[in-house]
């Protein structure tokens, strides 16, 4: 089977070098890079974010055109990340169901934030840091490491 670009996500948080992720179709998961594995997006410099913290999904909804769906990890845990995932600056994080992304959204896992860019829209990866190097930064929503904190801000 054929890996075929879906899609990239572009690193683009305030202050860090751009970094380009490709998605490919099925399940893309985003964690902290670790020494026991490496999730398809490695995150590195983020004390926010877990190894396993958040999943997106790809699939094909007809011949040509994606779905991309991300939900915070309650798959592979069984359980939330410890600080969550947002979508455009929104503070409500998101839970087990999966949501669905368009093109230009921008996901936040700890501090770190991306931008989809979709295989519709980018031609290819330097079309795709070209579109988000022209869009200004999300608000940063403010994560907490505070087990306490977090539980009440989750149920």
């Amino acid at each position: 089977m054929e890996n075929t670009c879906a899609g990239w996500l572009v690193l683009h948080t305030e202050g860090c070098e751009s970094k380009t992720y490709q998605l490919k179709e099925g399940k893309n998961r985003i964690g902290r890079k670790s020494l026991n594995g490496m999730p398809d997006v490695a995150v590195e410099n983020d004390i926010y974010v877990s190894r396993n913290h958040a999943v997106l999904v790809v699939r094909k909804t007809d011949g040509i055109d994606y779905e991309y769906l991300i939900a915070d990890n309650a798959e592979i845990q069984g359980k939330p990340s410890l600080n969550g995932t947002f979508i455009n600056g929104n503070p409500e994080r998101l839970g087990e169901n999966p949501v669905k992304l368009k093109d230009g959204d921008t996901i936040q896992i700890g501090i770190t934030k991306f931008v989809l860019q979709t295989a519709k829209i980018a031609v290819n990866v330097d079309d795709a840091v070209k579109l988000t190097s022209k869009l200004g930064y999300e608000k940063t929503v403010e994560v907490y490491n505070s087990g306490a904190v977090l539980r009440k801000r989750i149920k």
